[in-house]
């Protein structure tokens, strides 16, 4: 059997640590670039349901950081209503049904505390009428009871 000495081993060893450093610098700033592009889109995303359901009345404005865990399946964006010159908020949210994971969209009102479902992103045409006809999905009734305690309020 072949004996490693002490200092061969610790300059392996941080060879090894330096390239996972590397490439874990490597792909955190890929993260941080492409984040922005992200929450873009999105907001891209949230303005064409919007307009869907009426078209020019809402204005989507900037991202709005929200400091839970479910992060990862939402975002929340500033919202202007023009018809009453009122904020409100929007959310897009990953939500699970029939279909698969699919993004909704709610508006959250900060004056009364309540939320409206929007509509499906993504869905056009036989599916998304038969999604918006079911009244008493209980799916997406727990997202719309959720959203309050998402965006902290």
């Amino acid at each position: 059997m072949q004996e490693i000495s002490n200092k061969k081993f610790f300059k392996n060893y941080a060879f090894f640590i330096l390239i996972l450093l590397v490439v874990f610098g490597i792909l955190s700033y890929f993260i941080i670039v492409s984040r922005k592009s992200w929450n873009n889109n999105l907001a891209i995303t949230v303005q064409r349901v919007l307009d869907e359901k009426e078209s020019n009345r809402w204005k989507v404005g900037e991202h709005i950081e929200i400091n839970t865990p479910i992060t990862v399946n939402c975002a929340a964006y500033k919202l202007s209503d023009t018809k009453d010159n009122s904020e409100k908020t929007a959310v897009i949210i990953r939500i699970v049904n029939y279909y698969g994971p699919i993004p909704a969209v709610y508006i959250y009102n900060d004056n009364d505390g309540s939320v409206d479902f929007i509509g499906y992103s993504s869905l056009h045409g036989r599916i998304q009428t038969q999604l918006m006809s079911n009244k008493s999905d209980k799916r997406r009734e727990y997202w719309q009871e959720s959203i309050p305690s998402i965006l902290g309020k």
